[in-house]
């Protein structure tokens, strides 16, 4: 049985093909709403041992003062909880949100593998030829 956990606006699952903790965005979040399921994300990564974490974000942009709790406090809480790939699907080209989302690469770059994907199919590819 697969273990997963629903809130208001985010789905979140393991996948045990690519044996990774897997969070689906359905509508745009802010706040709580947005923190409260990516809090739960990392608990679900250390109960399940994970080294692999992908956010499906095709359906989401982030605020600004989400995307600073983000990158300052939530990664490297991530990256403590022993993730060491992710794979960010982002909606289609948005300038606003992907310039948000280069900042955060760049300042996880030098704490783990983190790739950018505009579709969830080449995303799993990837992760998926990583041994975990």
């Amino acid at each position: 049985m697969m273990e997963q956990h629903y809130y208001k606006k985010a789905h979140i699952f393991w996948d045990e093909v690519i044996e990774s903790v897997v969070i689906r965005w359905n509508s745009f979040a802010t706040g709580d709403d947005f923190r409260e399921p990516l809090d739960r994300l990392i608990e679900f990564a250390v109960i399940k041992k994970a080294k692999k974490a992908l956010f499906d974000n095709s359906h989401i942009l982030v605020m600004k003062d989400d995307m600073k709790w983000l990158s300052e406090e939530w990664l490297p809480r991530l990256k403590n909880a022993g993730i060491q790939y992710t794979a960010t699907v982002n909606p289609t080209k948005s300038e606003r949100n992907y310039g948000i989302n280069q900042e955060v690469v760049e300042e996880s770059a030098t704490n783990m593998q983190h790739h950018e994907f505009e579709g969830v199919q080449k995303a799993i590819v990837w992760l998926s030829e990583i041994a975990a």
